[in-house]
């Protein structure tokens, strides 16, 4: 569910898998249906039913009922293959929402070693904002390698530019791919393209929870921030620079909610970073963000007694979180989102405003003023906090939500399957910001 509530492959025809992967997830949403949790429960391989009981499954369905609305049907089973994994997307249609149910196999598939739940798969063709001028940049493909993960990644260099700063685009929670598609939206692919029309260089990656789905299940207990997004962007980073045409760039860091949030850091802790940008980034903790979220989704209606009920549970497990003197004891349906202890641990023992603070570089904070996921409470505690640094600069924009795209109403989970592109004025700002820095920095 964070994955839908926070952020949110190669693409092969049905007919090439087997029949029993269709078989198993038609078995597994139906018993879902039914609420009959124990059998769904028996479908689990030891990877994961070692750590999600049948109450937990049940917790998290009756959970997506009360954000998304009263439970419709299912649409579709598509599959696809991945490495040794084969992937079933079930499509789920609750009354405010849509959202895909991820079954994960191994091949031959038996038992299912990992679920997720995730913004509905798009296969609608990407249409290039008006913004991009393709024929003014050039792509490369290049593997970010960190130990034995390899993350498949997109360089885009303007033409004719000698070194050309160069911009590290890094995606929000979840396994998102390089672009971070959301829907039939592409937030980064929007902003690579954009921000290489004008001249920046840009590079991004798929991220290793999407790559390394089997390794991410089979040790979600011991995932952290570092391995989500820290280590990863480091690597990249020092490849980056590597490369013949980049060594001289000057080097930024644009992240988008999660990614935002960890920018600071990464730029503490990266001698090659000049300056951070942070897209809709959180500056409260993440569970404060949660309990938000959750009540902003159940107030679009009346609050009825079961959302009560959730909205209470769920403030019963922050205290718990909030007051642990040792999170890493507590069991994961006892805390927010039923995320791991070792998880909550690594974000409790980072302050992003902090770090923030403790940095030189020039820091550029964008904010759309209609998100109701990072709200106008972070962008003014970002303000606050930096406002002694006098190399920050601050936007907020009134029409924009979380992917920074034009909405004219109150802001609303359907929003991000509605196409759209990210509004120029993003990529044009940005562009402005790391110019003036880069000129600043070439004295």
């Amino acid at each position: 569910m964070m994955r839908f509530i926070l952020g949110l492959f190669l693409v092969i025809n049905f007919s090439l898998f087997s029949q029993n992967t269709y078989d198993l997830s038609l078995r597994f949403i139906k018993h879902l249906e039914k609420q009959a949790f124990d059998s769904c429960y028996m479908m689990f391989d030891t990877i994961i039913s070692n750590k999600i009981s049948s109450d937990m499954l049940s917790q998290t369905w009756s959970g997506m009922t009360r954000y998304m609305g009263d439970y419709k049907t299912f649409s579709s089973i598509t599959s696809e293959r991945h490495d040794t994994l084969e992937i079933s997307y079930v499509r789920c249609e609750f009354e405010k929402s849509k959202i895909d149910l991820q079954l994960v196999f191994n091949s031959p598939p038996n038992k299912i070693i990992g679920m997720f739940f995730s913004p509905p798969k798009n296969q609608s063709i990407y249409n290039y904002p008006s913004y991009v001028a393709q024929n003014s940049y050039y792509e490369n493909k290049l593997t970010v390698e960190n130990g034995k993960f390899k993350l498949p990644g997109i360089l885009c260099v303007p033409n004719h530019v000698v070194n050309p700063p160069v911009v590290l685009l890094l995606a929000g929670s979840g396994p998102n791919d390089k672009d971070e598609t959301i829907g039939p939206n592409k937030l980064l692919k929007d902003l690579a393209c954009g921000l290489a029309s004008l001249g920046i260089a840009t590079y991004r990656y798929d991220k290793r929870t999407l790559v390394y789905k089997k390794e991410a299940s089979i040790n979600a207990e011991k995932i952290n921030i570092y391995d989500e997004v820290i280590d990863d962007a480091l690597c990249a980073i020092k490849m980056l620079k590597k490369q013949p045409n980049l060594k001289k760039s000057k080097l930024f860091v644009v992240g988008h909610s999660l990614g935002a949030m960890c920018a600071p850091l990464i730029a503490d802790k990266s001698k090659h970073v000049n300056g951070i940008v942070l897209l809709a980034g959180n500056a409260r903790p993440l569970e404060d963000i949660v309990l938000e979220q959750y009540k902003y989704i159940f107030g679009l209606d009346s609050i009825d007694s079961l959302e009560q009920k959730e909205l209470n549970e769920l403030n019963e497990q922050i205290i718990k979180l909030k007051q642990a003197k040792n999170i890493s004891t507590i069991k994961r349906e006892d805390l927010p989102l039923g995320l791991s202890g070792f998880y909550w641990n690594s974000l409790k023992q980072y302050n992003q405003l902090e770090t923030a603070q403790k940095i030189k570089h020039p820091i550029l904070v964008l904010q759309g003023e209609k998100d109701y996921q990072v709200t106008m409470t972070d962008f003014n505690l970002w303000k606050e906090n930096l406002t002694l640094k006098s190399n920050t600069h601050f936007i907020s924009y009134d029409n924009l939500n979380h992917l920074f795209m034009k909405t004219e109403k109150k802001s609303v989970p359907s929003d991000y399957e509605k196409p759209g592109n990210v509004d120029f004025k993003i990529i044009k700002d940005i562009q402005t910001w790391i110019l003036e820095n880069q000129e600043t920095l070439n004295k």
